[in-house]
């Protein structure tokens, strides 16, 4: 079988593995294929293409995309906790698992997971396909409804609006490619307004009109 026949492969499994529309378990509500695939994992691919193309010309971009397609895998595989903590491990087991099967070569299926740690924030990624995985997942991050989404999915606005604070600092920082920095500095910018605006107003303790 050749690429697009095993990613479809690939793809159908991981979209299995997640939660489905009727599933309304709260902790896995983000993790579901409505929202889950379209908000992040399919932007993803369409950065890794576009961002390929014009930054990373010489990429191999089926390791890319294998890793773009599987390095949130781990948020639902093996998953025993409502911590997300250690999912870029089981991401890279489950694409190993996944790869192995389509009897990819252990030097891919490195590759492969090579890109996938590199979506950790402290990772030093060094390869070209490492490092467009690494810049598609953060920006598909910040030009999404991804971080709003998430307050819907916490367990109060005040724990919201901490995650939201550190998030949006470690997934800035991913991006490597000064373009793509200087495109998302307003954005960056409005989202800190944001924030302080929230702190600001909830720490008056006695407001009047």
């Amino acid at each position: 079988m050749g690429f697009s026949s095993n990613f479809r492969t690939v793809y159908s499994n991981l979209y299995k593995l997640h939660p489905q529309l009727d599933n309304e378990e709260f902790r896995f509500r983000y993790l579901r294929v409505d929202w889950f695939f379209p908000q992040h994992i399919n932007n993803v691919l369409e950065q890794i293409k576009r961002l390929g193309t014009k930054y990373f010309p010489e990429v191999d971009l089926e390791v890319a995309l294998f890793a773009g397609l599987m390095h949130d895998a781990g948020l639902v595989y093996n998953r025993e906790t409502s911590s997300p903590l250690g999912h870029e491990q089981r991401s890279e087991e489950y694409a190993r698992r996944e790869l192995s099967a389509l009897s990819y070569s252990e030097e891919f299926i490195g590759r492969v997971c090579e890109c996938i740690k590199a979506t950790e924030p402290a990772y030093q990624a060094s390869s070209p396909e490492a490092l467009l995985v690494r810049n598609a997942d953060a920006y598909a991050h910040m030009i999404s409804m991804h971080f709003f989404a998430k307050s819907n999915f916490s367990k109060d606005i005040a724990s919201f609006v901490d995650w939201f604070s550190d998030k949006l600092k470690t997934t800035h920082s991913k991006i490597t490619i000064p373009e793509l920095r200087e495109e998302l500095k307003p954005t960056v910018s409005f989202y800190e307004s944001l924030i302080e605006n929230y702190r600001r107003n909830r720490d008056i303790e006695d407001y009047c009109v």
